[in-house]
Order: C-alpha cells, then structure tokens, then sequence
C-alpha cells in the first residue's frame, strides 16, 4: 500500500490540493493502512463492510470519522481512475449524519471590548502585525490558511486608497478580499513596518524572527487577545472570529447571497447556518410582545 499511497500524494500536489489536505489524508491513510495489517486485509480485497468496519473503529469524533472516510474514498478513487484495484469498495459507504451545532461568535459587548484591548496595544511591529490580523479576521471574514498565505505582490488599492487583496481560497482558487477603509489604513500602516524590515519573503505577514507567520501562530495570537479582554468561549480559535463576521452582517440585514460570497461558500446550505438569533436577540423580541 506504501507504493500506491506515495502516488496518490503525489498526484494530489499535482492536482494543487492544499498542504492541509495533504497531510490530512496522508495521515488519515497511514492509519487505515495500521488498521488493515492489524486485521491482516489487503487494500487491494476489500468489501464495503470492511471500510465501514475501519471507520467505526476510530475512537474520534464523528466530523473525524467522515474525514477519515473522506480520505479512504479519494484514495479508492484514484487507485480505481488508473486501474491499481478493480473495484472501489467505499463507494457507497455513507457519511455519518452530523449534528449541526451553532457557530461560535462574539457578542456586540465583546467585539467592542476585544477592539479596545487591541487598541491599547504598543505600537510595535508585532503589535501592530496582531491589531491588522485580527482585523481581517473580523472584518473580512477569511479563513486562517488565506491569512498566513497572503502575497505582497497580490495587493492593489481602488481610487479612494481601499486595499483589494487576491488570495488563494480552499480549493485553490484565486479570489479577491476588499478591506473598508478603516482597515486599508491599518493594513498600509503594518506594510510601511514591514517593508522597512527589508526581508526578502514574498508574505505579508511574518513572524518575529522574520520567517513567513504560520497558522498555529494565528492561534496562539486570538486565543491570547481573547484572554487579555476576558473572552471565555467553547472555542477559541479565529473561526470565532469568522463566524462573528458572518453573524454582524446578518444583524445588518445583508443578503444572505453576499453573505455566501464574501466567505465563500460552495453552497448556500453551509451560509445558512448563520439564519441563527442570539440569546439577546430572542430577548429583545419577547419584550416588544405588550401583555
């Protein structure tokens, strides 16, 4: 299975899937390739009830499990497409039906208080680096993996000084990002530091040791502002911050179909859940109800 399973990295970096993906799936298929010699089954001979069989077995989360069974069909397909194995004993191995839990995201009070927190930061490379990511987050709403992936040449301002930013998206497409002018400001702000470090690299943000910022540094960063303002969630992550995005657009009254766009979103099924109210929405409505 090591031979075909080196191929199919391969032919997946050919195919320019994410790094993410890469490891992911490498990861997930060397656990099912453990799980096959401890059964002594052969990848080339399988039935659907062994899949099926694997994928109970992982002691993990149910979002997980339908990542590893993910994995296992990408891979059958690809050994299938170039005719490694006859048949592809997955292929009508279904996903486990997940709950859909509502998304994580600051309150109005706690978005205030979390600009406060940054505002008060000192002025500094890394400071001012900090301020204008989390900013992007919460205004934009991109995914960490498009912050840490941004270019320096890949940036281009309108006539009134807005910055347009073309990033990479999930899928590996190319699409833009438009910051307000609040942003654009802080943003050219950061690149006037940044360009004065006069590192080669061509990303935009950098750590301080002037190598490209990766995404478990993002992490650190929100999770570290979140504490400094006294912001206790069930997650504490940037998606937060990308799903409080979301929600401020839907308490503006904005299209669900821009909402889509602007976090792009293959299908409006997945912007959806943002049709959610919060706690104090609900409260607010009750109130108006005379008795």
């Amino acid at each position: 299975m090591e031979k075909d399973l080196n191929r199919f990295v391969r032919w997946m970096q050919l195919q320019h899937y994410s790094p993410g993906t890469i490891q992911e799936y490498s990861r997930e298929l060397e656990n099912f390739g453990r799980f096959l010699g401890e059964n002594q089954l052969e990848y080339t001979d399988l039935d659907m009830v062994d899949i099926e069989d694997y994928i109970f077995s992982r002691e993990v989360a149910e979002r997980t499990r339908n990542r590893s069974l993910s994995a296992v069909k990408s891979f059958y397909r690809y050994l299938v497409s170039r005719g490694l194995v006859g048949k592809d004993p997955s292929k009508d191995v279904k996903s486990i039906r997940v709950h859909r839990k509502n998304p994580v995201f600051l309150s109005e009070e706690e978005y205030v208080i979390l600009m406060d927190t940054l505002q008060d930061l000192p002025e500094g490379f890394a400071g001012l680096r900090d301020k204008t990511i989390i900013a992007l987050l919460l205004t934009t709403g991109v995914r960490v993996s498009e912050v840490v992936g941004m270019e320096m040449g890949n940036i281009s301002r309108d006539r009134e000084g807005r910055v347009t930013l073309e990033i990479q998206r999930k899928g590996q497409e190319m699409d833009f990002v438009y910051l307000n002018r609040r942003v654009s400001g802080m943003f050219d702000t950061y690149l006037e530091q940044r360009r004065g470090l006069g590192v080669q690299s061509s990303r935009v943000f950098l750590s301080l040791r002037n190598k490209p910022l990766d995404r478990t540094a993002v992490y650190r960063l929100v999770k570290k502002y979140f504490s400094m303002s006294g912001i206790e969630k069930k997650k504490m992550g940037p998606h937060v911050l990308r799903h409080t995005f979301a929600t401020t657009l839907m308490r503006k009254n904005i299209s669900l179909y821009k909402i889509k766009e602007l976090l792009n979103h293959k299908n409006i099924s997945t912007t959806e859940k943002y049709l959610h109210l919060s706690e104090e929405d609900l409260k607010d409505a009750v109130e108006k109800i005379e008795f």
